[in-house]
């Protein structure tokens, strides 16, 4: 990128009052990026930086999955929905807690928990503070290689969430570093009903 299209960027960002930087609370002053007919939650011009940009899966496939679901963002009834990419390393306490023909199931600590936004009387979207929570997370057996099939699955699973507000939510992904294995993140059910985890067949 160019000095002078850096700077445009940066003037375009300062525009929009938005802030990349983690420690501060990210605001979005647009008004009109919120239409309760359509449920958007934020226009595309209004994606705060930090969102979209200073992370990779290493994957353009799965980079793009995650960022057209920032895109598109929908509001659901309590909070906004979409994917996060979520390094490793961000897990504490893992434990197996079931397998199936193509995966393992684990309950794990996602330290950071959800991102959440919530729009200001003022017209600001800001991002709350970082919230652990408990979740599952599901091994994708051999998915070292991510094929098209297998892409268009994870796609297909997004967007029935997206449509089922009764079912398990669906965070992100993630991936081990050992294995290079694809890992979904998925809300725990307290009742520890293994097959919910376990029959939401990725293959």
């Amino acid at each position: 990128m160019s000095f002078s299209n850096e700077n445009q960027l940066v003037s375009e960002f300062d525009i929009l009052n938005i802030s990349d930087k983690d420690s501060n609370p990210v605001k979005i002053n647009h008004e009109n990026c919120y239409d309760p007919d359509n449920y958007i939650f934020w226009c595309e011009e209004c994606v705060p930086r930090c969102i979209i940009e200073g992370w990779t899966s290493g994957n353009d496939d799965i980079d793009n999955f995650i960022k057209d679901s920032i895109y598109n963002i929908r509001k659901s009834y309590d909070y906004p929905i979409f994917l996060e990419w979520v390094p490793f390393d961000r897990f504490e306490d893992m434990k197996q807690i079931g397998e199936g023909g193509f995966a393992k199931v684990y309950s794990a600590t996602w330290i950071d928990g959800m991102a959440k936004y919530i729009k200001q009387d003022d017209g600001n979207w800001i991002k709350e503070e970082p919230e652990p929570i408990q979740v599952a997370l599901k091994r994708l057996n051999g998915s070292q290689n991510m094929s098209s099939d297998l892409l268009n699955e994870l796609k297909t699973h997004w967007k029935l969430n997206c449509l089922q507000g009764n079912s398990l939510k669906f965070y992100g992904i993630t991936k081990d570093p050992e294995t290079e294995e694809i890992m979904i993140i998925i809300q725990y059910a307290n009742n520890g009903n293994l097959r919910n985890f376990l029959s939401m067949e990725i293959y």
